[in-house]
């Protein structure tokens, strides 16, 4: 069995590490007030340079081609320097992932967070022991919800090892599983926009404790 999960928002909340890296960005690069934890939440999802984007349109600020480069690389120099500072790994999660490995899982990451920043933040939080892969916003010519980085997931962990399940808590998961065809089990803890009941997913769970039993009725 091939399991692949989402990483922000779905195996942890790293809302509070990156809200920090766009702050110090703001400050450094505008001189412009901190956008707040409980906005700044709502931006997170479709890679950093969305994220920076949708900070800068908060703050008001103008940004050309180059002052988006700009401001994408401070953002990436703070992040990359603390992330997993205060970062939090979701309650289970690593009582599953342990779990499931033990059963013979074969597991991965998808994220649109660069490939080094996620790596940094899974060893960081000890959980990059349990993967096999990790396909990264930059790791491929596309992103998620483009099907591609999750075939690119599923093909890493061999394609002898079995049916792929794909694990995510947003609108970007739901779309991203569909395209590619694998079933979603959707986190309903993370950065989901729209009602859980309008997600078109597999399985539903709240809590990781739930994850395996609920993959073992699936499969």
């Amino acid at each position: 069995m091939r399991l692949i999960f989402d990483l922000d928002g779905t195996l942890i909340d790293s809302a509070p590490d990156l809200n920090a890296a766009a702050n110090r960005m703001l400050a450094e690069l505008f001189s412009a007030p901190p956008v707040p934890l409980e906005t700044f939440a709502t931006f997170i999802g479709n890679g950093i340079p969305a994220q920076v984007e949708r900070t800068l349109a908060h703050a008001g600020v103008a940004a050309d081609d180059e002052v988006r480069e700009r401001a994408i690389a401070a953002f990436k120099r703070f992040y990359g320097a603390a992330p997993a500072e205060k970062t939090i790994v979701f309650d289970g999660v690593r009582e599953a992932l342990a779990g499931l490995k033990e059963a013979g899982a074969r597991m991965a990451v998808c994220t649109n967070k660069s490939e080094d920043l996620a790596w940094l933040a899974l060893e960081g939080l000890g959980l990059a022991g349990f993967f096999g892969a990790l396909v990264g916003g930059e790791t491929l010519a596309v992103k998620k919800p483009d099907p591609a980085p999750l075939r690119e997931c599923a093909r890493r962990l061999g394609e002898d090892a079995g049916p792929v399940f794909y694990v995510g808590d947003s609108e970007t998961d739901e779309e991203a599983a569909h395209a590619a065809g694998y079933p979603l089990l959707l986190y309903t803890q993370g950065y989901r926009r729209k009602p859980v009941e309008d997600f078109a997913a597999a399985g539903v769970f709240s809590h990781f404790g739930e994850l395996p039993g609920l993959i073992g009725k699936l499969a």
